[in-house]
Parts: structure tokens; C-alpha cells; sequence
């Protein structure tokens, strides 16, 4: 081959593989970035959904209080009698003492032409007792003979809140409405502690709920003038202008679309995703940092760069190393310059890439820095996920309030009359009753107050039969709604593990919910608690007879975000979640398959040995309890 033919093949050649190599670099980053912006997607999304849990279980924790107050026989009294001052006074009583218990913000009266007659707030200064709400659309709709539901700020106290209302039907006829305000400023105030940028907008696109004030009653999208004339017609917000929120522009990074140049976040650009509240006509949007992606790609591509970097280095040795092989002594000098020269250059490269491994070092620091950020806002989801499984509970537990609370009433009603008929030992045997469901209030709610409080990692011995106990009190609602047998066979050799109480009961509520989840509907629908001493070790079960999980569905159950519920019913965190506190507390959470049909969960935990804790019995001692409600 002619030199000039030699010369344009290998420039042809390095221009290819100078082409294929900087095709690697840009693939490279781009695969990095949708690898990593595909998994901050999908965080996204499931803590929206946590976030709209939270807000729908914050709101609906009050839905019950109108129309149970409208059933009372004083309120239906003063709604025909509003004059009566006496009447009245036992109405503002009533719902003064209904609101503390419940913890709602106030409870009020309306009479059909929106004047308010009584209120929980009637000694305040800013009592609602003689305001005309009759502009209100929650008043026209119960009126209406619907339940009203709207987000307002008080007109009189300027504090914004959620009205619930509920009409007062007396004879076939709606005679008034009764209304509850749910003040939603505790939940902003939790959504200000989290490093995503929530905001919530109703149908008009306002913003009324954002973790940062600052864009509190921005509008999404223009308002026309027929919802101005509205919003000033019903005094939702007080305000005559809703300035325009710039949600940024969309740019497509690695496949994933982010947000860019928006007054959410002017400096960078999130990963966004839409939750719309249905039942409200809300929409949840929530914004997430996507400086991860944006570190995962540059790094990528500088690894890859570095990479053929360093093989063209050796290419280029290795070639200069043949050259000098067929040089004839002759040109031994020449060669040697050139030597030379090309340990110069070698020189000088690796001083670059020294310079630029160490910007890598950095970045590798910062990532890291990122992972602990992350570690820490993981275990703050291991609480909310628990607030969610309260979420969950929260039509169970009104019910088993709800029953003692219409007990109270008539018990005190009936205690009122026999005073008065002079039937004081019946009145006194009507006291006790009233105290005795009393406690059982508080027994139901110190249990709730008990699992969602944080707990903290300190091992300490354990009563493991006070932990079922404990769990299966807090489950209480679903099994007696469900109907499920619920046995437990408890070995008094297994008595005290090291573990932590709260947590235990956390581990211990996820397991037995997902076991009546399992079993919910079936025949002879059965759910098992035991435990048995191996060593040193105990092992609590928790058995099922439901229809069970193939090997491949049962090899990936502890997965985050895996789940085989319908979508709505699970967030797939539940057994992630009680894995890893298992493991923080030095036990181990194993799943099989029950022969005969079903799962079981074997929690193993290291025995507590203290002078405390009793001896282990030379016979099995058994506590056999079935939980069954028809």
C-alpha cells in the first residue's frame, strides 16, 4: 500500500473510532440518567400517593361530626324554638363540649336563612353566634339536603379551613344545617419539614395548601371573569387577584421529562407528578429534586471518557512501542526523541486525569452526602407509612367510638331524668356505666396515641404477650368488621425478647393486617398467632389459611413498592419496612408457604435472659384466645 493510501486508512480509522467512542460517552449518560430518573419517578409517584393519604385522612377523621350533632334532640329543639335563651345555652354547650372531644377547629348552627343561632366558640370573641353564612355554598348545599363540603378562609377570623356540613331534617323538611371547620394548618406545617415541594389546587387551579407559603393563592392558569365573579360571590380566599404561578418548561433528560425554570424551583429542575384528589376535585402536584439524575449521567459520562482516555494512552504506547521495533539502528537517535516526547505527553495527560479524578472524588462525595439525605427521608417514610396505616383504621376506629359516644348520650340523658324523679340509685348505676365506656374510650385511643408515636432503636426486654395483645387491640376493628377467627397459642418458655415495644407492635400489625387481608371473604376464614423456644432464639409465627402466593410472587414479597393488593389498597411497603426493623434489632423475617394452604411469617428474635424475666416452665403452658365477631 502506497504511504499517501496508508495515511488516509489509519486517519479514516481513528476518526471512526474516535466517532464510536464519543456515541459510547453520550449513550452512556443518557442510559445513566434513565436508569436513575425512571426510579426517582416512581418515588415520586408513591409519595404523592403518601401525601394524599395524609390530607384525605386529616379532612375525613371530622366527616361523621355535622350529621352526629344534627341527630341531637336539643339541636332539632332549637332550630323550632330559636327563641328560647335557655334551649339555646344547652346548644352552645353541647357543641362546645362535642368539639374538644372530637378536636375539630369549631361546630356550629345554622338556621335555614344562614344566620348562626349557636356555636362551640360562644364565649370568643370572634363567635359565629349572629353571622350571616348564607353565601356560603356548604350552607346552600345542605339546605339542599346534601352533605356540603368546602375549602374557605374565615371571614370573620381570617384562619382558612376545611367546612363540612350536614343538614337538619325535622319532619320531611331541612330546618337548618349543621358545620364543622377542620383546620389543615398542622398538616402544612408537617409538609414544610420535607424536602419535596407539595402544592394543592382546586377545580379553579388556586393553590390553597403548599409546603412553601410563598405560593399559597398563586393560580396554575388564568382566571376568567365568571370565577372571579364567583370566588368574590362565595368569599373563598378574601382576595381580589390570584397571581399567575409559572410552572417552568419541560425538558426531556435521558427519556424522563423535568421541569425547568419555574418559580417552584428557579435554580434547577424537579421531576413532577399530578395526583388528582378525585373525591374532592383536587389535584395534588408534587415536585422532587432531580439533581441525582442529572449527577448520575455527567458522572457516567466522565467515567467513560476517562475509560478511552486511558485506552487510547495504551493504544498510542503500544504503537509508538512497534514503531521503535522496526526501526532500523540507524534511527536508534530519532527514536529516542520521540520516546521522549511521548513520556511528556504521557506526563502531562496524567496530570490531567489526576486533576480530573480528583473533581470525581468530589462528586462521588456529594453523592454520598445525597444517600445519607436519602437515608434519613427513608426513615421518616417508615412513620408515615404507619400514619398511613392509622389513615387506614380510621373508619373502623370511628365506629368503635361511635358506638360508645351514642351510648354516653342516651346514659346521660336517662341519668338526667331519673334525678329528676328522684331515682338516685338508678342514676348512680347510669353514672357507672358512663364511666366504664369512659375508659373504654381512652383504652382505644391511648392505644392509637401508643403505635404512632416515634419510637426510638433501644433494645429492651419485651413481653411478647402484651406485644400480640397490644397489635391485636389496635386490629380489633377490622377483625370484628370482618368477621376472622383470630387464635393465639403462646409458649410461656418464649415469654421476653429483645427487641423495642412500639416496634414490635408495628412489625406485628403489618403482619396480622396482610394475614386478614389474605383471608378476607374466604370460608372458615382463620388467622394465627404462636411462639416456641429454638436455643437462644424465639420464634413468633403468624399463619394464615388463604389462598397463598406462587414461589416467584413469594421470592420478591419483600420488595419496596412490591405489592399483589388492587391498586389503592397498598403501597407495597409494609414488609419491606417490617424487614428492615427486624434486621435493626438483630432478628430475622422469613416467609413460607403453610402446608395445607396459606402463608406464614416466622419473626426470630434473640430471648431475653434477665433476673426479671421468669424461668421457662418444665411444661408447654398454652393461652389459647379466639378474637371472632359476627
Amino acid at each position: 500500500m502506497r504511504p499517501d493510501l496508508a495515511t488516509a486508512a489509519r486517519a479514516m480509522l481513528l476518526a471512526v473510532l474516535g466517532a464510536a467512542a464519543l456515541f459510547a460517552v453520550v449513550k452512556a449518560g443518557e442510559m445513566a440518567e434513565a436508569r436513575v430518573g425512571e426510579r426517582l419517578a416512581s418515588e415520586a409517584r408513591h409519595r404523592s400517593e403518601i401525601y394524599a393519604q395524609s390530607l384525605e385522612g386529616a379532612i375525613e377523621r371530622f366527616g361523621y361530626l355535622p350529621a352526629a350533632a344534627a341527630l341531637d334532640l336539643n339541636v332539632r329543639s332549637a332550630l323550632v324554638q330559636p327563641d328560647d335563651p335557655r334551649l339555646i345555652a344547652t346548644v352552645n354547650t353541647y357543641l362546645e363540649t362535642l368539639n374538644r372531644a372530637a378536636g375539630a377547629s369549631v361546630l356550629y348552627l345554622i338556621d335555614p336563612s344562614g344566620m348562626t343561632i349557636a356555636a362551640s366558640n360562644w364565649d370568643t370573641r370572634e363567635t359565629y353566634v349572629g353571622v350571616d353564612f348564607s353565601y356560603r355554598p356548604y350552607f346552600t348545599e345542605a339546605m339542599a339536603g346534601q352533605a356540603g363540603r368546602f375549602y374557605a378562609i374565615g371571614t370573620l377570623t381570617g384562619v382558612p379551613g376545611y367546612f363540612i356540613s350536614a343538614p337538619v331534617a325535622i319532619d320531611g323538611r331541612i330546618r337548618g344545617v349543621v358545620v364543622t371547620k377542620v383546620n389543615l394548618d398542622p398538616l402544612e406545617a408537617v409538609w414544610q419539614e420535607a424536602a419535596d415541594r407539595v402544592l394543592v389546587t382546586d377545580p379553579n387551579g388556586i393553590v390553597f395548601l403548599a409546603s412553601d407559603t410563598r405560593f399559597k393563592f398563586h393560580a396554575t392558569r388564568p382566571i376568567d371573569a365568571a370565577t372571579a365573579q364567583e370566588l368574590k360571590k362565595t368569599r373563598q380566599y378574601g382576595r381580589k387577584t390570584y397571581p399567575l404561578l409559572n410552572l417552568g418548561t419541560v425538558e426531556t433528560v435521558g427519556g424522563v421529562p423535568l421541569i425547568a425554570a419555574s418559580d417552584v424551583a428557579p435554580h434547577g429542575r424537579v421531576i413532577a407528578d399530578d395526583k388528582p384528589l378525585v373525591p374532592y376535585d383536587w389535584h395534588l402536584l408534587l415536585f422532587a429534586d432531580a439533581a441525582a439524575l442529572e449527577l448520575a449521567g455527567r458522572t457516567a459520562r466522565v467515567g467513560m471518557t476517562l475509560g478511552f482516555g486511558v485506552l487510547g494512552l495504551i493504544g498510542l504506547y503500544w504503537w509508538q512501542h512497534l514503531r521503535r521495533a522496526r526501526e532500523s539502528l540507524a534511527a536508534r537517535a530519532a527514536l529516542e526523541a520521540a520516546q521522549r516526547e511521548l513520556e511528556a505527553k504521557v506526563e502531562a495527560r496524567t496530570a490531567d486525569l489526576t486533576a480530573a479524578n480528583g473533581q470525581l472524588a468530589g462528586e462521588i462525595e456529594e453523592r454520598r452526602r445525597a444517600e445519607a439525605e436519602l437515608r434519613a427521608a427513608q426513615d421518616e417514610l417508615v412513620q408515615a407509612a404507619k400514619m398511613a396505616t392509622l389513615g387506614q383504621m380510621a373508619a373502623g376506629i370511628t365506629h368503635e367510638l361511635n358506638q360508645p359516644l351514642t351510648a354516653l348520650r342516651g346514659l346521660a340523658d336517662n341519668a338526667g331524668k331519673l334525678l329528676e324523679q328522684g331515682r338516685e340509685e338508678e342514676a348512680q348505676a347510669n353514672l357507672g356505666r358512663i364511666t366504664a365506656m369512659v375508659d373504654r374510650l381512652g383504652k382505644i385511643t391511648g392505644q392509637l396515641r401508643a403505635f404512632a408515636r416515634k419510637s426510638s432503636s433501644e433494645t429492651l426486654p419485651v413481653d411478647v404477650a402484651a406485644a400480640v395483645a397490644e397489635s391485636l387491640a389496635i386490629l380489633a376493628p377490622r377483625i370484628r368488621v370482618a368477621g376472622i377467627g383470630v387464635q393465639t397459642d403462646l409458649d410461656a418458655a418464649a415469654a421476653t425478647v429483645r427487641f423495642e415495644p412500639i416496634r414490635l407492635s408495628q412489625v406485628l400489625v403489618n403482619l396480622v393486617g396482610n394475614a386478614l387481608d389474605a383471608v378476607k371473604g374466604r370460608p372458615s376464614a382463620w388467622v394465627g398467632l404462636s411462639t416456641r423456644r429454638e436455643g437462644s432464639r424465639i420464634v413468633l409465627s403468624v399463619e394464615d389459611n388463604g389462598p397463598g402466593l406462587p414461589e416467584a410472587t413469594l421470592a420478591r414479597i419483600f420488595d419496596p413498592f412490591f405489592t399483589t393488593k388492587p391498586a389503592g389498597e397498598g403501597l407495597g411497603l409494609g414488609l419491606p419496612i417490617s424487614l428492615a426493623i427486624a434486621r435493626e434489632f438483630g432478628a430475622t423475617l422469613t416467609a413460607r408457604a403453610r402446608t395445607g394452604g396459606g402463608l406464614a411469617f416466622d419473626l426470630v428474635m434473640e430471648a431475653a435472659e434477665s433476673a426479671d424475666a421468669a424461668p421457662p416452665q418444665p411444661e408447654r403452658l398454652r393461652h389459647e384466645r379466639t378474637h371472632h365477631v359476627c
